[in-house]
């Protein structure tokens, strides 16, 4: 289970290492286009359309990291009121709602991909390129925040018994 641990925290991070690096990108290719276009000189073309699909790529291979983190957004006011056995049914509670929500939106984004690519779909703007390309992050991040929420039912278990040895 370490290991398992170990590589899907690997996993995660280098996906949001590669968010950040789409991001670090379009903050550089935006003010680019913009010093361009005020000297008169040809903007950097397909950028819009790129930093376009790099937002959404940025939220959803950053969304299982932030998810390992516990680095959302959270509302507590309930549970901070209970008793601890309380939060922490509140918690499995949750998990599995976050769980069977991301299974969903998971699969109804594979389904939509494997579609796309079955019919051939193209997207057709500044470039040219298959569509289930841009589908492929939703089933992926789903399937990891999934198997993050999961994670969060069982690790946190463990973590919280009481510390023995030594």
């Amino acid at each position: 289970m370490m290991n398992f641990n170990r590589c899907f925290g690997a996993l995660t991070t280098g996906l949001a290492v590669l968010a950040a690096a789409i991001l670090a990108a379009i903050t550089l290719v935006i003010p680019l286009n913009v010093f361009l276009r005020n000297l008169g000189l040809p903007v950097i073309y397909g950028a819009l359309d790129v930093i376009e699909y790099g937002l959404m790529a940025i939220a959803f291979l950053g969304a299982p990291w932030v998810l390992r983190l516990d680095a959302h957004v959270q509302v507590d006011l309930v549970t901070r009121g209970l008793p601890p056995r309380g939060a922490r049914v509140a918690a499995i509670l949750t998990c599995l709602l976050g769980a069977i929500t991301c299974a969903a939106l998971g699969w109804a984004g594979l389904q939509a991909l494997m579609q796309s690519y079955a019919r051939g779909s193209m997207v057709r703007t500044a470039f040219t390129f298959p569509e289930w390309w841009t589908l492929t992050v939703l089933p992926l991040s789903m399937l990891l925040c999934m198997i993050e929420f999961l994670r969060k039912i069982f690790q946190h278990s463990e973590d919280s018994a009481p510390l023995t040895g030594l």
